[in-house]
């Protein structure tokens, strides 16, 4: 049966509810594409109404519902009038007012002495009640006390997607009534009461009963959220939702132990450590490691010398030196005979990562090499026969890693940097091209631990703290954008003594925001460009996500090599780069941002023994009390996994990667920030659960997963 019942959840809306094709269009713009993403649509907020309130009693802006009989039509005599309508119930009369004509549907069933049920705000008028533009509820089912009220787009209204919910919890009741298993029956009866409850299923009076609790995980106590605030029975719905959280944790939490599992049964390659390479590069690069990446490195050799695949996760803070230890442990491999290769996200930094692994090996007989998409013709070939023919040790490359003519002779190790960049067939295909491999993600956006189990929870963790010692903390201040005199003296500073200085601004031109009140108060780049070229002509740059990769990575190396001394920017500076003479940054309309990407942007200096500046540039008109406390935490520390944790609190699980597009660590139901107690006991709980009957485990999985979290199996 729960293959009927899978087929069922996992169908098309239209295939079980009567829709046109330009709803189920509509559907797909909110994310819906079957039966489950309808029933797992969760409202927005909630709104109260009066039914068959005593119209005598009722107070202006009260939100009623009640059934009215037509009295008399009063049509207009020009089209500039509207049509009014005068109604009763028993307890006394209103005026309905259209200004636009409703809808045909609607309009011929409304004759003097009908019955409708009507919904809508109430308003005095010249001391007479009246609703303008009235909902009429067809169907008796949507009739209820607390309305759901659901994010919406072009073509779908409320009412009409609240009556696909209804139906759709109606089929799915039926469908669980025929499941003859105790235990499915009872998981399916949580989730069934819980959904009915959310989304306000039955009549008010029983939706007032508290649906069965689960007995897996204790419901835990915490803030109410905001959409649920000034409701009569807040706390039913608020645990309907925990309830269901934890059901989607537990799902999480074994699926992600599976793979764990199935990966340490794989059988990988012993690589011992290369020390007299390693020494050679670090005598080469003149670099002393620090504690921290003496202890990952370690970990990470650990792995290397067992026979089991490693999956690790490396997460270190801006500049703490993550690209050094890759390359150390790269040479264990290269040493027994093996491939390794770097996959990072542009070309630009394939380019910096490349030069830096030719220096640092340039006593070695390791042979690296480097593939871009600019790389083609003869000197794309010539890296393709090399890479076969064992000629090249370590590859150092783009996206054009992926396609499926490159080759590789012996992969054994893959090191993947900012992995929230690559999609989930992407990995795949690269860790498909090696012989066991090994493989390292690298990071360099501090994980918070609730992230990081469930994100990445299918992988051994290693977080890499501290700098290395020749860098200086940055100092961070704060300064409003009317003093932006003070910032151009600082400016001229760093110029006379050699250095270099980013502006970054939040908008790329006038006109992206959506009031013109906003814009006007936020920079684009480009005027804050006019305006800073005008006093250092020929000194600055411009780089924003407009232009073409060729004109960045243009102006990107112009910066690097010296020739551009300030470049104003938009976010799109990447991630990573090293440029020690950068040593000012400053971040314009800095109340715009969120905690990581301040910090994130900030690491773009102190690559080097300079000390460097980051002033936050902020508008006193945009200014609120939220973006003072991030200021606060940025001036204090420079520590980002405590930046991260804070953020999670602030801003939520989707901002922190950057990955809000992906849909690969969100959830239906759990809310990371306040879900963490959930999410240890589902961790803990995931040993028992996945015992189970394998069908029944794997129902659950599918049930509340938004991507396969089994990508790397």
């Amino acid at each position: 049966m729960l293959t009927i019942l899978e087929k069922f959840l996992f169908s098309s809306v239209k295939t079980f509810i009567n829709i046109r094709e330009d709803t189920v269009s509509a559907l797909k713009r909110l994310g819906i594409n079957n039966i489950r993403d309808l029933l797992f649509y969760l409202p927005v907020s909630y709104q109260n109404k009066i039914l068959s309130p005593n119209l005598t009693e009722v107070r202006d802006g009260d939100i009623i519902q009640t059934e009215i009989v037509v009295e008399s039509i009063n049509l207009p005599k020009k089209s500039s009038q509207p049509l009014k309508i005068t109604a009763s119930n028993d307890t006394g009369s209103l005026l309905l007012v259209f200004f636009h004509k409703p809808p045909p549907f609607i309009f011929n069933k409304l004759q003097v002495g009908t019955s409708h049920i009507i919904s809508g705000k109430v308003q005095f008028f010249d001391h007479y009640l009246q609703i303008s533009h009235p909902e009429f509820i067809v169907n008796p089912k949507l009739v209820k006390e607390i309305e759901p009220i659901y994010s919406l787009t072009y073509l779908l209204s409320n009412k009409q997607l609240y009556s696909y919910i209804i139906k759709a919890i109606e089929i799915f009741e039926e469908k669980c009534k025929s499941i003859e298993d105790k235990e499915v029956k009872d998981y399916l009866d949580i989730i069934l009461q819980n959904l009915q409850m959310l989304h306000v299923f039955r009549h008010c009076e029983e939706a007032c009963m508290p649906p069965k609790q689960s007995s897996n995980v204790k419901l835990i106590n915490s803030r109410l959220p905001q959409p649920l605030k000034g409701l009569r029975n807040d706390d039913l719905y608020t645990n309907a939702k925990k309830q269901l959280a934890a059901k989607e944790l537990i799902a999480n939490q074994i699926s992600l132990l599976n793979v764990r599992t199935q990966i340490s049964k794989r059988q990988g390659n012993i690589y011992p450590k290369a020390v007299s390479i390693q020494a050679n590069i670090l005598n080469e690069l003149g670099f002393e490691l620090t504690s921290y990446q003496k202890q990952v490195i370690e970990e990470i050799e650990c792995d290397q010398s067992d026979k089991i695949e490693m999956m690790r996760l490396l997460q270190g803070d801006v500049g703490s030196g993550k690209t050094l230890v890759a390359l150390l442990t790269m040479v264990n491999v290269v040493a027994t005979g093996f491939q390794a290769t770097l996959m990072v996200p542009t070309d630009l930094l394939a380019n910096q990562h490349y030069e830096f692994f030719v220096k640092a090996l340039k006593n070695t007989n390791i042979r690296v090499g480097l593939l871009t998409g600019k790389i083609l013709g003869a000197a794309r070939k010539n890296i393709m026969i090399q890479l076969d023919n064992d000629e090249i040790d370590i590859l150092v490359g783009t996206h054009a890693l992926f396609q499926e003519k490159v080759s590789f002779k012996k992969l054994g190790y893959i090191v993947i940097d900012e992995q929230h960049r690559f999609g989930v067939q992407q990995r795949l295909n690269l860790i498909n091209k090696g012989v066991n491999p090994d493989v390292l993600v690298m990071t360099a956006t501090p994980i918070p631990r609730s992230l990081a189990l469930t994100m990445f929870g299918d992988m051994t963790i290693s977080k890499l703290m501290g700098k290395p010692k020749s860098r200086l903390p940055i100092a961070t201040n704060t300064m409003s954008v009317n003093k932006i005199e003070h910032i151009i003296a600082a400016i001229n500073k760093k110029l006379i003594a050699g250095e270099r200085v980013y502006w970054i601004c939040p908008l790329i031109e006038q006109g992206e925001k959506e009031t013109p009140e906003e814009d006007s108060l936020l920079m684009d780049v480009m005027n804050r460009f006019n305006s800073i070229d005008n006093i250092y002509q020929g000194y600055t740059g411009i780089i924003h996500g407009k232009m073409k990769n060729e004109q960045k990575d243009q102006i990107m190396k112009q910066f690097k090599e010296g020739e551009i001394k300030i470049l104003v920017a938009t976010t799109v500076i990447e991630v990573g780069i090293d440029i020690p003479e950068a040593t000012l940054i400053i971040i314009e309309n800095a109340e715009q941002f969120g905690l990581a990407q301040l910090h994130q942007l900030r690491g773009r200096v102190g690559r080097g023994s300079l000390q460097s500046y980051c002033i936050l540039l902020y508008n006193p008109k945009r200014l609120r009390k939220v973006a003072r406390g991030r200021f606060e935490i940025m001036k204090q520390t420079n520590d980002g996994f405590y930046i991260a944790e804070q953020d999670l609190q602030l801003r939520g699980s989707g901002e922190i990667l950057g990955v809000k597009q992906s849909g690969e660590i969100e959830f239906f139901f759990a809310d990371l920030a306040d879900d963490y107690d959930l999410l240890l006991k589902a961790h803990k709980f995931a040993g028992i659960g996945s015992k189970g009957n394998v069908n029944f485990v794997n129902f659950q999985i599918k049930l509340f997963a938004k991507s396969q979290v089994s990508e790397l199996v």
